[in-house]
C-alpha cells in the first residue's frame, strides 16, 4: 500500500484542548483526498420563475427514513447559501449520466449551452425540479447547522419521484457513470 499520512493534529492533545490549525496542513491535498470518495451529482434549486436559483453539488445525503429527511451542504460564499437561509422550500434533482451538461451549467461553466428544463411541483409554489432527473425531492427546511465554512440544510421530504437511468458520478475531479445493466 502506497499511502502518505498527513498530520492534522495530535489526537491526544486535541482531546485535552481545542485543536490548533496545523502549519503543515495542505488544504489542496486534503481536497484531493476528499475527491477520492465517489459521489452522485445533484442540482439544488429554490424559488421559481425570475426568482429561481440552482447550483450543482455533490454534498447530498439521506438523513432519515422516519421522518423522511435529506441533507445538503452549501458553502457560505455560495449564492445558494443566502437563498436557503431565507427560503423554506428547496428541491434536489439527482442527475442521470445524460445530464452532465446540466451539472456543468449550474456549476458555472459558461460553455454548457443546453438550457436545462425545470418543472414546478404541484402544490408547492417555489419549488422546481429538473425534468428527466434520476430522482427528484421537494423538501421543507426543518433545521440548519453551521459546519465550518458550510451550513448543513436539513429538509423534510414532501414529495419525491424517481426514474430508472444510469447515475452521473463524480470522482477525482472527473465525471463518470455506473453500469446499471447488471442490476
Amino acid at each position: 500500500m502506497n499511502a502518505r499520512a498527513f498530520p492534522v493534529n495530535d489526537v491526544a492533545a486535541s482531546l485535552a484542548s481545542p485543536p490548533a490549525p496545523s502549519v503543515e496542513f495542505d488544504e489542496r491535498c486534503f481536497r484531493r483526498a476528499l475527491g477520492r470518495f465517489a459521489t452522485g451529482v445533484v442540482v439544488i434549486s429554490t424559488g421559481c420563475g425570475e426568482h429561481m436559483h440552482a447550483m450543482t453539488a455533490n454534498a447530498f445525503m439521506s438523513g432519515s427514513l422516519r421522518p423522511p429527511l435529506i441533507v445538503v451542504s452549501v458553502g457560505h460564499r455560495a449564492r445558494m447559501h443566502e437563498r436557503l437561509m431565507t427560503n423554506h422550500l428547496f428541491g434536489v434533482s439527482v442527475l442521470s449520466a445524460e445530464q452532465e451538461s446540466h451539472s456543468r451549467h449550474f456549476g458555472g461553466d459558461e460553455q454548457a449551452s443546453l438550457a436545462p428544463r425545470f418543472a414546478p411541483v404541484e402544490g408547492l409554489p417555489g419549488v422546481v425540479l429538473l425534468e428527466h432527473a434520476l430522482a427528484r425531492f421537494a423538501a421543507r427546511i426543518v433545521d440548519r447547522h453551521p459546519c465550518g465554512d458550510h451550513t448543513l440544510f436539513i429538509g423534510e421530504v414532501l414529495v419525491f419521484s424517481l426514474d430508472e437511468h444510469a447515475p452521473l458520478v463524480f470522482f477525482g475531479g472527473q465525471y463518470g457513470s455506473v453500469d446499471t445493466s447488471r442490476r
